[in-house]
């Protein structure tokens, strides 16, 4: 598959170190405003300085791809998402989808409209752990699922930038990694949301940097999800700390590590058994990236079309109402 990735700094590095080394993908052209980054892309990687365009207009109108990758700042994924769809190509884009509802109605549109796949990057789900967490509930080892409680807390200096200048930084840009962890791992979808945020006073961000936020899901259980990227004292990983219970028991996700405790009455816990975790040969964004090549062959839709993301990104604007507005608020998509 041939690709023209969008935005080449930051995070964008961490797509060009994927699609470099991938065997079922071909770079043919870099877009960006910084000509000093495209540079630094093609040093890096070896790529020739003819693939690179600060137009994007240009970069289409030249190249033969199948799909852009896009890497920008999520207020700035509609233009290029649809840019690319109206020149033929299906799109990868990273989370968040975009900023607004009306955004992500958008580019949802023009996919249908135009016929072309329009996918979201959610490669927090494709690990061992999170994996196996989803394949047990599935399977049904806990039961139906009551109620769950994430923490997720650490302290985070990106050296400035538009996550510092964000209203809502961890619920906008990090949060979104989450919530759609928690429709993977417990196959449920939400209803409403509301909650509190806050900004402790050692903080560097201009916004609102923690946050907890209850969820009610479709069949009644609740999530309670608590967030805070200006933590002070112990961290958790980047998928946070799990509790998720259920009416035959509990898991416990801490750091890669996923028990399981069963219980032997009515709240009487049973023996913690540590879960073997599932081999996968692909994670993370080359998951992502191989299962929209193998579904664009198949015609089948990858795991995180923008059909099935805007749930996810729904319990975002969702979070943002609530805490904003102090009640309780629909998850509308």
């Amino acid at each position: 598959m041939k690709i023209i990735q969008i935005g080449v700094g930051g995070f964008g590095q961490s797509w060009l170190n994927t699609i470099a080394k991938s065997d079922v993908a071909e770079m043919v052209a870099l877009v960006d405003l910084s000509e000093d980054a495209l540079t630094a892309a093609c040093e890096e990687h070896g790529w020739r300085s003819e693939m690179c365009y600060t137009d994007l207009t240009e970069a289409l109108a030249s190249t033969d791809a199948d799909l852009a990758v896009v890497v920008t700042p999520p207020a700035f994924h509609r233009g290029p998402v649809i840019q690319a769809m109206e020149a033929g190509l299906d799109v990868l884009s990273e989370k968040p989808m975009a900023e607004s509802p009306e955004d992500c109605r958008a580019m949802m549109q023009a996919a249908a409209d135009l016929g072309r796949t329009y996918t979201v990057s959610q490669n927090y789900r494709y690990n061992p752990a999170i994996y196996t967490m989803a394949r047990v509930i599935q399977e049904g080892l806990i039961g139906e699922v009551g109620q769950v409680k994430i923490d997720f807390y650490k302290g985070v200096d990106f050296g400035g930038g538009f996550r510092h200048e964000m209203d809502n930084p961890v619920l906008v840009d990090m949060s979104i990694h989450h919530f759609d962890m928690i429709r993977f791992i417990t196959g449920l979808n939400p209803e409403t949301a509301r909650g509190s945020a806050w900004n402790p006073s050692w903080s560097n961000y201009a916004g609102d940097c923690s946050s907890s936020i209850l969820f009610t899901m479709k069949g009644g259980a609740r999530i309670l999800y608590n967030a805070s990227w200006c933590a002070k004292g112990d961290f958790c990983d980047w998928n946070g700390h799990w509790q998720i219970e259920g009416e035959k028991g509990t898991l416990i996700y801490d750091k890669d590590v996923v028990t399981h405790i069963p219980i032997d009455g009515l709240y009487k816990p049973g023996e913690p058994v540590t879960l073997e975790l599932d081999t996968m040969e692909k994670m993370g964004q080359v998951w992502v990236l191989n299962n929209l090549i193998e579904c664009r062959a198949s015609g089948a839709a990858p795991q995180t079309v923008c059909t099935d993301n805007i749930q996810s990104i729904a319990m975002v604007f969702a979070a943002v109402e609530a805490v904003e507005s102090g009640k309780v608020v629909p998850v509308a998509v």
